[in-house]
């Protein structure tokens, strides 16, 4: 096995180790030598990629940040409906976060340290962009109101989204039931009166935790 692959397993070794204790415990109740001893790594690997437990956490919010764009940037790019797609783009970053350890605990240290929360502004900037292509596009096919802004929509969609994250998070509550509630907020004053039926439709199957059982798409 080449040394240059052997050092980065190693890498994601630490980040993955990392990001797993980050979320169960936090950035402050974790120690580098928990750390060393989830990953089975010694403090010489570890020093060898990461000055601290400070980088090593920003190794982690800089993952999710590629991980998280990453997936916005794929749907972003794909064929059909822009606001169809923003509704699948809102369910499945919910499962991102969800589902990935890595996702969850860079949110995690972003929403509970300062120290992280230059990280989160490229993210922030990088998701508005995504957004904003996609509801250009559904403006124009036709799908929104002729007087909604797709930028300003996108800050204030990202906006939203954000804040349930924060919320769910500190609650404890489901956050794709929150998300429906969102959409259901949202879609009556951007959607085209003859298309909100079918867009409220798709954001309550997409989103079906908040809305009695309904079953996903």
């Amino acid at each position: 096995m080449p040394k240059q692959f052997r050092s980065e397993q190693t890498r994601q070794a630490l980040i993955l180790a990392a990001a797993e204790l980050f979320d169960r415990h936090g950035y402050g109740s974790t120690s580098v030598n928990d750390i060393l001893d989830h990953a089975a790594s010694s403090k010489g690997a570890m020093y060898f990629h990461f000055a601290g437990k400070e980088e090593l956490a920003h190794a982690v919010v800089e993952e999710q940040h590629r991980l998280w764009t990453a997936h916005a940037g794929l749907l972003a790019r794909a064929e059909g409906s822009g606001l169809e797609l923003l509704l699948r783009l809102s369910r499945e970053l919910a499962e991102l976060l969800l589902n990935h350890v890595v996702v969850r605990a860079g949110v995690r240290l972003v929403l509970e340290n300062a120290a992280f929360r230059g990280c989160a502004s490229d993210i922030h900037r990088d998701w508005v962009d995504h957004v904003a292509g996609l509801l250009e596009r559904a403006r124009e096919q036709h799908e929104l109101r002729a007087d909604v802004r797709p930028e300003l929509l996108a800050r204030v969609f990202v906006g939203a989204y954000t804040g349930i994250q924060v919320i769910t998070h500190t609650l404890a509550d489901g956050l794709v039931p929150q998300l429906g509630e969102m959409w259901e907020a949202l879609l009556p004053g951007v959607v085209h009166p003859r298309k909100l039926a079918h867009f409220r439709a798709c954001a309550r199957a997409l989103h079906c935790d908040g809305f009695g059982g309904i079953r996903p798409l």
